[in-house]
């Protein structure tokens, strides 16, 4: 009768529990795995085959048949290692399985025995809890990773001879004690708030940020070079407010199986800034590639921020590929037998010259472009990707003698960390029973609710849409980026001051 032990198989950020079959027969000596495996899979059958030699165990010669169940999922990678050699020795008669009794097990293994580490082992955690595991055998690297999952047992193993002994009741191996999420959090934490302050000037320019970030508004830098665009959205992370545990799970899940996890901090505490080059591939801004698609840029800037420097020399079609995952918070990725659905709720900061020379309406240096280059250089954003920023905002170039002036900052928002935290606070009791988190993904119920206007904010507001050519879409937004601007000053309701600001961030030059 064959064995089984159980395992994790992942798919996107979707972990499914895979059964691993073991049967041992008698006739010819063959070892082979079904069950929908890739290349990887099957290159296990030499790993497991030396790892089990070079551990000192015996390795049968009779015919070996491996099934991964269910056999209509795909199984990728080394992931399967460890629990194909396992299922071997205990269809072998070699080792106990008492032990792994309601266990999952996961793990590479090198061709000397040593059990390496792995793609996933959080949402691997998470997916073993919900499905009644008590607890996951696991390499020694993915131990703390996997030891912010609640409620399961996690053990960390170094080596297939070290699980052998284990299962055979000769050594213990000291369970990875459970990591609280708020102190890892507290002591890993990016030191924030001193870097934005060190900008001089550009007021206006930080004050549009400040919204942003309070709100979570898209925003769109745009001047002549070297006026302080890149500086300030590299500066734009030093705003953002802390990620709630919900919010640090889901990205660092996003993380940890793409391999990007550092083994010494395996958490996402800060919100994630990504700063991507013009030369990116489609793939790799909105995810897919391969047989098994990954995550993307915009995927990996989940719950923070996605910062384009120079937006237009960006393709024209890896923009238009943003447009549904900024208004739906998610993208799918399609393939022909199959979905994956990946979240990307993030802030998009852009940056870019108002003409192929960059001195368009600069005071001091003088434009050389015609006019068709200009209308051509401009084109490159379309209407719905530009419909789809809440801040247009030019910044203008300081006067050289006022760089080394310190005096421009002294009085730049004193209060700059606790108008932000008041306005994330006003927004997290606002939508604590909602499926929402920030004013900038209100839609058109919560907008009724909250950003009421009197009669005549509202009607100048309606006139401004005409005069201006204002989408619908852009009229949502002057009425979001309004109710921020209240919070951060603690009101409760919009006042015409709030939406004369609000309405001066469509204006595009």
């Amino acid at each position: 009768m064959a064995t089984k032990v159980f395992s994790c198989s992942l798919t996107g950020l979707t972990a499914h529990i895979v059964e691993v079959q073991a049967d041992i027969s008698n006739g010819l000596s063959n070892f082979s795995i079904v069950g929908l495996g890739d290349a990887s899979v099957q290159e296990s059958k030499e790993r497991v085959r030396s790892s089990i030699k070079n551990s000192g165990l015996e390795f049968p010669l009779n015919r070996k048949t491996i099934n991964l169940a269910p056999a209509q999922i795909k199984k990728q990678g080394a992931i399967f290692d460890l629990p194909i050699a396992i299922g071997i020795l205990l269809e072998n008669g070699q080792i106990s399985p008492v032990k792994l009794e309601k266990s999952i097990i996961i793990g590479e293994l090198s061709l000397n025995g040593e059990v390496k580490k792995i793609n996933g082992a959080l949402p691997i955690a998470e997916a073993a809890k919900e499905n009644g595991f008590v607890r996951i055998f696991l390499p020694l690297e993915n131990a703390k990773e996997a030891s912010f999952m609640e409620g399961i047992e996690i053990y960390p193993v170094r080596s297939l001879r070290e699980f052998v002994n284990f299962c055979n009741r000769r050594i213990e191996i000291i369970t990875q004690p459970h990591t609280n999420l708020k102190d890892f959090q507290n002591e890993n934490r990016m030191h924030r708030g001193l870097f934005f302050d060190k900008i001089i000037g550009l007021e206006k320019a930080k004050r549009a940020l400040i919204i942003a970030a309070a709100g979570h508004h898209n925003v769109l830098l745009y001047g002549s070079p070297g006026c302080g665009k890149t500086i300030l959205g590299r500066a734009f992370r030093e705003l953002l407010t802390d990620m709630t545990d919900k919010e640090i799970l889901e990205t660092t899940k996003i993380y940890s199986v793409t391999g990007l996890l550092d083994l010494e901090t395996p958490m996402i505490v800060d919100r994630p800034f990504r700063e991507v080059h013009h030369t990116a591939s489609l793939p790799s801004i909105v995810g897919g590639g391969g047989n098994i698609p990954r995550p993307g840029e915009i995927s990996l800037a989940h719950n923070g921020v996605l910062f384009l420097d120079e937006i237009g020399e960006f393709s024209a079609r890896s923009l238009n590929a943003l447009r549904q995952p900024l208004e739906d918070k998610y993208i799918h990725i399609n393939r022909c037998n199959f979905s994956l659905k990946f979240p990307s709720n993030f802030i998009l900061l852009a940056t870019m010259n108002p003409c192929p020379c960059g001195y368009k309406n600069d005071k001091k240096i003088k434009c050389v472009c015609t006019k068709s280059q200009i209308e051509n250089y401009q084109k490159r954003l379309s209407g719905p990707v530009l419909d789809r920023f809440d801040i247009f905002l030019e910044v203008e170039r300081i006067a050289f003698n006022d760089i080394f002036r310190g005096d421009l900052n002294s009085s730049f928002n004193k209060n700059l960390r606790q108008s932000l935290l008041i306005a994330n606070h006003i927004q997290k009791e606002r939508f604590k029973r909602g499926r929402i988190q920030k004013n900038s993904e209100m839609e058109l119920e919560e907008i009724q609710k909250y950003c009421i206007l009197s009669c005549e904010d509202l009607k100048l507001l309606n006139q401004s849409k005409e005069n201006m050519n204002i989408s619908n879409r852009g009229y949502l937004r002057i009425l979001k980026i309004a109710r921020t601007i209240a919070d951060l000053k603690g009101n409760e309701n919009i006042q015409q001051n709030d939406l004369l600001e609000a309405m001066q961030y469509r204006q595009r030059k």
